[in-house]
């Protein structure tokens, strides 16, 4: 009897042995679903794919708000968007009579940071820029910006675009600071100012206003390209932009 029972109890042991074997193992597959779940679906959007995040708001660099513009074909500049995702960016310009928009009479779609537009005379424009990725994913658009063309007939006439003097188209440069110079003049004999445009990227930052000379030093690095330009403004609101010029340095 002592033998039965003792054999009775080993049974039992055993058979405990094997259920907490199988609950180890179907706690163990559970588990490891759970993990391959968690991670199968890190980083996925309520459409079943990747999250994917819109391009940064553009910032806008040309026409600056409340400027008079003497050309009426004119190029608006912005600053280029960031993706994290590194997708390809395009922008939406819109160039409407109101503030609100409601009377766009210029929209284009461009993959770079620039738009030429060939405007009206004597007519106030305001202007904004959105960022756009190939997933359809898009920013806000930027703050809007107001400027006036100069009207048909006028008294004023406007300066000359501003040439390049120094330093050369293009050329290269040792020096630790650079004069920048140009020339400029108005026909009507009217006093000058100028807006300088300098950085390392195109198109340049606006780094000086309202200069009454024809040249400007600034600092530069080694290993270098540098892009400038100037604006020209006389005392009767007329205004003539120059071109992007660049230089680099060794």
């Amino acid at each position: 009897m002592i033998i039965k029972r003792m054999n009775e109890l080993k049974r039992i042991q055993l058979m405990n042995n094997i259920k907490d074997k199988q609950m180890k193992k179907i706690y163990t597959i559970l588990l490891s679903s759970l993990m391959l779940f968690a991670c199968s679906t890190e980083g996925i959007d309520d459409n079943g794919g990747l999250d994917n995040n819109a391009p940064s708001i553009p910032s806008l660099l040309f026409p600056t708000n409340n400027l008079i513009c003497s050309n009426i074909d004119l190029e608006f500049e912005w600053d280029s968007s960031i993706d994290d995702q590194g997708d390809i960016i395009s922008y939406q310009i819109e160039i409407a009579l109101n503030a609100a928009f409601t009377n766009i009479v210029y929209s284009a779609s461009t993959s770079q940071p620039t738009r030429s537009f060939n405007l009206e005379k004597g007519t106030t424009y305001f202007w904004r820029v959105k960022a756009m990725d190939n997933q359809q994913n898009e920013s806000v658009y930027s703050e809007v910006r107001t400027f006036v063309t100069e009207p048909e007939a006028g008294f004023n006439t406007i300066p000359q675009i501003p040439a390049i003097v120094s330093p050369d188209l293009g050329s290269v440069t040792n020096d630790n600071i650079v004069a920048l110079q140009w020339e400029s003049n108005d026909a009507d004999g009217d006093p000058l100012v100028y807006d300088v445009y300098f950085g390392e990227t195109n198109p340049p930052a606006l780094l000086a206003e309202d200069i009454d000379q024809n040249a400007f030093g600034v600092d530069v690095l080694p290993n270098k390209r540098y892009y400038w330009r100037v604006v020209a403004k006389d005392n009767q609101q007329g205004v003539a932009i120059g071109r992007v010029w660049y230089f680099e340095t060794n």
